[in-house]
């Protein structure tokens, strides 16, 4: 009976202990979880718009090109196109909020043209300091030689629209 007694007082006291972790170290147990590729639309208070979700850019956020080479925030720049990862989820907020555990820029061909165009329809549209865009499909027509941009306003979420960016030039030929 007395080591039945032992045994559940011991056993009590493990669980106790196991449960009393910091929340450092309970941090590093949450799961990374890979975000929405997409174009950085907005820079703001070490925070980067990918899409709809804010990604909140601590001192243990990693960035780095695709090649590996480290970057800081103030290396990112409107236009970027970027793989988020996050730890602890994404708050259901609008737009949404992670804690970015890690940001890949990606540096090809591709993605270069792509965030040329971007960034000039993003320029176009903007016509106040405080306007934020949120990029949702970037589609490249080589046939016609333009990309179509997909593009939603922060403020107006009923609707989308559609920016046509010359690819050689990156000139706004239409928006609908």
């Amino acid at each position: 009976m007395k080591m039945m007694l032992n045994l559940f007082v011991y056993t009590l006291v493990a669980f106790i202990l196991g449960s009393c972790q910091s929340s450092s170290e309970k941090n590093t147990q949450e799961a990374i979880d890979k975000g929405e590729e997409g174009f950085i639309t907005d820079l703001d208070d070490n925070r980067i718009l990918i899409k709809g979700t804010y990604y909140k850019v601590t001192n243990r956020t990693y960035i780095q090109d695709q090649h590996g080479k480290d970057l800081s925030y103030s290396d990112l720049v409107i236009g970027m196109k970027v793989k988020p990862w996050h730890r602890g989820g994404i708050k259901k907020t609008y737009p949404a909020k992670a804690e970015a555990e890690s940001i890949r820029v990606l540096t090809d061909e591709k993605s270069f043209v792509e965030q040329k165009a971007v960034t000039a329809a993003i320029e176009h549209m903007s016509k106040a300091e405080s306007q934020r865009f949120i990029v949702l499909e970037v589609m490249h027509l080589p046939s016609e030689h333009v990309y179509n941009i997909e593009m939603m306003n922060r403020s107006n979420l009923d609707s989308s629209f559609i920016v046509t960016v010359e690819d050689f030039t990156d000139e706004i030929l239409y928006i609908k």
